[in-house]
């Protein structure tokens, strides 16, 4: 990208120009942003079950499906609001601070009229789900797409330079203030309504808190500064994920419209369940392994070397955990949520399985936004939805659980396509992360058949005492895998590694 100077708050060796030995400090700097990511995210991911836990005893299904009809829809304006710039702004190698401030002008912007859109919607919105309440909830959640928007910035700079532990932080705050006043709404009786404040208080304390911690604040709009190459990325990244965003939630809106607003809380309840922590942990991965690319472009090397040791840190932890879920569904579905919720399980088991495969994908997300390759991003994640819209009207033509089915089968079939058109796209070799998805696939699989084997076998008093013993059979079996296989030694020290890094920064 062209910008004119370099971010003067940068830290030192962070930009394009900075001596060759700075290039050395880039991984203890990243050891250090990982290790923050890891702690305050491990923190917000218990918050985030915490409320699981506490709002699944205290609400319906109903309730759940409600805001969930609502959110799968006007989710989307999330992207628009932030039109890719976020991206944008970390991918570029330099990035003044004029062209920081007329990003977070178009930000706000685009967030001021998506809240008209939200309130303007709400009507429309409840006469195509067939559903009055639908109406005040896209109202009232309308306002947190401005409040978003104007902190965009500010949280992509923090990023940018690698101080991710203060944007965690405040996002750590919010969760905990919005597990309380969620909690005590839904005692009061609030139903849907306690959702709802959760989503407002999320999105309140950042708009407070960002701009302090940040330490500035935006000029006037300079039509001077060079914004083309921006907003053309920025353009492209955001057609790219609302497409994926779309093909992502199409179950959700199809099980909304055609089985009403109790299958689709059972089904909102499996996916949230599981997709919320990871959300909380995902992104933020993805954000740094962004960060940390964009400044090895001319390395490819380095690049392939970071790539592999992150996708063993996304795929390990989170096939692992699925695993655990998929071995011990009941359990965890009475621990978690209730018994009066049993009826989760088919679901949990399918989303867990496709969630985990959705993860193997990702890393080919950072080669196209480190790389800027916009287009060729678009042109894959089109291809991604029309297999993943395939999938969906095909499975909900066998009921919910078809379209459960639906969500593990198109991620089976795109993870390794992401991977090799990414490295076609950027001329890197991706042909060993693929054997390295699937050996991560392998090893999680084995170890899930064991703790689901065990499971089986032993018989447990109480639903605390399974989710134990399908611990217990996974630990079992990776350490019995890496006896028996190098390779898996080798990956468990690469691991090591990487958390002992974290540690000690």
């Amino acid at each position: 990208m062209p910008p004119r100077e370099p971010l003067p708050a940068s830290p030192p060796g962070i930009g394009p120009h900075s001596p060759g030995g700075d290039r050395a400090g880039l991984g203890k700097r990243a050891a250090k942003a990982a290790g923050q990511t890891v702690w305050t995210q491990g923190l917000r991911i218990l918050l985030q079950l915490g409320n699981v836990v506490v709002l699944a005893r205290l609400l319906d299904d109903r309730a759940y499906g409600v805001v969930g009809m609502v959110t799968a829809v006007v989710g989307v304006a999330a992207i628009f609001q932030d039109f890719g710039l976020s991206t944008a702004a970390i991918q570029g190698r330099t990035l003044s601070h004029g062209q920081r401030s007329n990003l977070w002008w178009i930000n706000t912007a685009a967030g001021l009229v998506l809240t008209g859109l939200g309130v303007a919607i709400a009507p429309l919105l409840a006469g195509f789900y067939h559903e009055p309440a639908v109406a005040g909830v896209c109202a009232a959640i309308a306002p947190t797409f401005l409040m978003a928007g104007m902190v965009n910035q500010y949280r992509a700079d923090l990023n940018r330079k690698l101080l991710v532990g203060r944007a965690l932080t405040v996002d750590l705050t919010a969760a905990a203030a919005a597990l309380a006043l969620g909690a005590l709404t839904a005692t009061w009786g609030w139903s849907y309504w306690a959702l709802v404040v959760q989503r407002i208080v999320t999105a309140l304390v950042p708009f407070i808190c960002l701009p302090i911690i940040a330490g500035w604040l935006p000029r006037w709009y300079d039509r001077r500064e060079p914004m083309r190459a921006l907003l053309g990325f920025g353009v492209q990244m955001a057609g790219t994920q609302m497409v994926s965003y779309l093909a992502s939630n199409l179950d959700s809106i199809l099980m909304g419209r055609l089985f009403g607003a109790g299958t689709l809380g059972l089904y909102n309840r499996a996916v949230q369940t599981l997709r919320t922590p990871l959300n909380q942990f995902r992104p933020q991965v993805t954000t740094l392994g962004l960060s940390v690319v964009a400044k090895l472009q001319d390395d490819d090397e380095r690049t392939l070397a970071y790539l592999r040791r992150g996708q063993l840190a996304l795929g390990y932890p989170v096939f692992l955990t699925m695993g655990i879920v998929v071995a011990a569904a009941p359990a965890v579905v009475s621990v978690v949520l209730g018994d009066h919720w049993l009826s989760v399980v088919p679901y949990m088991r399918l989303v867990a399985v496709g969630e985990g495969l959705t993860t193997l994908s990702m890393v080919g997300g950072w080669i196209y936004t480190s790389r800027a390759l916009g287009r060729a991003y678009l042109r894959y994640t089109l291809f991604s939805a029309m297999i993943r819209l395939a999938a969906i009207i095909a499975g909900a033509q066998f009921g919910a659980l078809g379209v459960a089915y639906a969500y593990v089968a198109s991620p089976l079939i795109l993870w390794p396509v992401s991977l090799l058109w990414s490295g076609r796209a950027s001329g890197l070799d991706t042909a060993p992360l693929v054997w390295n998805g699937m050996r991560i696939l392998a090893v999680s699989a084995a170890a899930t058949a064991a703790a689901w084997g065990l499971c089986a076998v032993v018989p447990v008093a109480s639903a605390v005492l399974a989710c134990l013993v399908a611990v217990a059979g996974m630990c079992l079996a990776m350490a019995l895998l890496w006896l028996v296989l190098p390779v898996v030694r080798s990956d468990m020290r690469d691991l090591a590694t990487m958390g002992r890094m974290m540690l000690r920064r």
